[in-house]
């Protein structure tokens, strides 16, 4: 019949609950049950403030994305520019290529723009470009991605912020408590240091 061994805790799951106050030393103080109280109240809430902090976050952030998707994308469409010439540009330890491209709107207008060049880059070949409802070259317009990413940085922001109240409270009474334990071991030295009569 095989005898089954108690777990071991690992010695650093062992290190981390002596220092948060949970391995039940008899010896601990006032002043240091009093620090961990502090320290899991403000743990517990952070832990019921991030979660509705982000998402809030979150959501406000997507809804606000969403909106810049439809109005960005009602302003913008790709059309196929023509390259129209190459330019080099050389500073004397790097050189640089550039396509000129070229383009019609609709009402006849032309438009030019200039953009880094591949080496794919030719005249005469096409590129697919953004442009407003101008038919100026512009920026890629917000896109879904963009939007979620958004929402997720927002996500994130908040709940760090939703730490920050619990986290200064927690600091303040810690700074609180470590002064207190440096008084007793001063009160504790110079009562050892008092001369013994008998």
């Amino acid at each position: 019949m095989t005898s089954v061994r108690p777990r071991r805790v690992p010695a650093a799951l062992r290190g981390l609950r002596r220092r948060c106050g949970f391995d039940g030393n008899p010896l601990r103080r006032a002043v240091d049950r009093r620090q961990r109280a502090v320290g899991i109240g403000a743990a517990a809430a952070f832990a019921i403030a991030a979660p509705a902090a982000c998402a809030s976050a979150a959501s406000l952030a997507y809804t606000a994305g969403v909106r810049a998707e439809r109005a960005e994308s009602a302003g913008h469409h790709r059309i196929i520019a023509r390259v129209t010439g190459i330019e080099e540009q050389n500073d004397g330890e790097q050189r640089y290529s550039y396509a000129r491209l070229g383009w019609t709107t609709p009402d006849g207008r032309a438009h030019t723009t200039v953009i880094p060049a591949g080496r794919s880059a030719r005249p005469g070949t096409t590129r697919r470009i953004w442009v407003d409802a101008r038919g100026e070259r512009s920026p890629r317009p917000q896109n879904r991605a963009d939007t979620v990413a958004g929402a997720v940085f927002a996500g994130a922001g908040a709940a760090g912020a939703a730490a920050l109240p619990p986290l200064a409270v927690y600091l303040a009474v810690r700074r609180r408590c470590d002064r207190g334990r440096e008084e007793m071991w001063d009160a504790a030295w110079a009562r050892l240091d008092r001369p013994h009569i008998g």
